[in-house]
Order: C-alpha cells, then structure tokens, then sequence
C-alpha cells in the first residue's frame, strides 16, 4: 500500500537514486547534494513530501516558496508507479500547503526535451509562459 508523508534528510538516498533513474531530473543544474536538499526541506519543512511502498521511496515533491509564489521541483515517481494518481496526490498535497500559505501561483521549470514531463504538467493545467525567457547565474 502506497503511504504519502513529509519528506526527511534521511530519505535522500532513496530519493537521489529515484531521481536519477527519472528521465528529464537534469540533476546537474543545481545543488543536489545531501546538504543541498536539506536546505530545501528545511527551509519548506511543509512543502516536501514523498510517497513510498514497504519503505521504498517510489516519489518525490519538494515544493518551496518565496512569499509570493509557490515553486515544484524534484517531482518523480518511479515507473512502475506512474499513471496511478501518486504525482497528483504529491501535487494536491503541496498545493494545499500553499494555500495555507497564501500563495496564489505556482510555477515550475521542465527541460525543453522532457516532452512527456510536459504533457504531465499541461494536463493538469500548467500552462507555459510565452512572455518571459528563463536566465540564471552560477554563484
């Protein structure tokens, strides 16, 4: 039975190993290490969550805000599992956290390549912005 709860530091290993098997993760772009993340959920204690069967993570969100806005990143789940509502179920999860905080939009970051990771997120009613042209620096 699949059992939803807040995600830890101490299911990073799992969740890493997940992530890397997950097409479109593009894991290299920022700081996905065991620090990394814990800043994450540490900073959004609320706002991460998995998903996992007989102690097995099979799915990941980590939401995080900046006041204004609510942000999806990391959002996986394992083959096997897909098409059964657990991502929509991590999503709703995350969605409801953000109304608690008053956060009105929410936005999220796909590779241009990930075109069933698009699908995903457009049938649920992401749309893409075709005003703003995404730019980043390495610090």
């Amino acid at each position: 039975m699949v059992e939803f709860r807040k995600m830890t530091i101490n299911d990073y290993e799992q969740a890493l190993a997940l992530w890397e098997r997950t097409p479109g993760m593009n894991l290299q772009s920022l700081d996905n290490t065991r620090a990394g993340i814990k800043r994450v959920i540490d900073r959004n204690p609320n706002l991460c969550f998995i998903a996992e069967e007989q102690g097995i993570v099979i799915a990941t969100i980590l939401g995080a805000t900046d006041g204004r806005k609510g942000y999806f990143y990391h959002v996986a789940v394992a083959e096997s599992f897909q098409h059964q509502q657990i991502g929509r179920n991590l999503i709703s999860k995350v969605l409801e956290e953000f109304r608690l905080k008053d956060i009105e939009k929410v936005g999220l970051f796909t590779v241009k390549d990930n075109i069933e990771g698009q699908k995903f997120w457009e049938h649920l009613g992401f749309k893409e912005r075709p005003d703003i042209k995404y730019l980043d620096l390495d610090l």
